[in-house]
């Protein structure tokens, strides 16, 4: 299953953000109400597409919301224990050669 991201009004002019990986669902964070961004991450985002403003359209809220993404995501993944970014994956898996002195 990809890894996806999307939004749900939760107070009166709040969005609230949440992460789908796997099974399991992670808050991110809550902003204030947009009509762009509803559209954008209403029905669900996959996480490469989150990222990318050339699909923003111009919409500055959806690029501003599309910039805190990433900071969200890597605490999430410190502190659930979850690879959601590729770079993370590979960091992980990524084996040092200890030298002998």
């Amino acid at each position: 299953m990809r890894t996806m991201i999307y939004c749900k009004p939760t107070d009166k002019g709040v969005h609230s953000f949440y992460l789908v990986s796997g099974n399991e669902e992670y808050f991110l964070f809550s902003q204030s109400y947009r009509k762009g961004v509803e559209e954008y991450f209403g029905k669900g985002v996959c996480i490469d597409d989150s990222l990318k403003h050339s699909r923003a359209h111009f919409d500055t809220a959806i690029c501003r919301t599309m910039d805190k993404i990433p900071m969200y995501v890597k605490y999430v993944e410190k502190e659930y224990e979850i690879e959601v970014f590729e770079r993370t994956k590979r960091k992980s898996t990524h084996s040092y050669r200890v030298r002998c002195a």
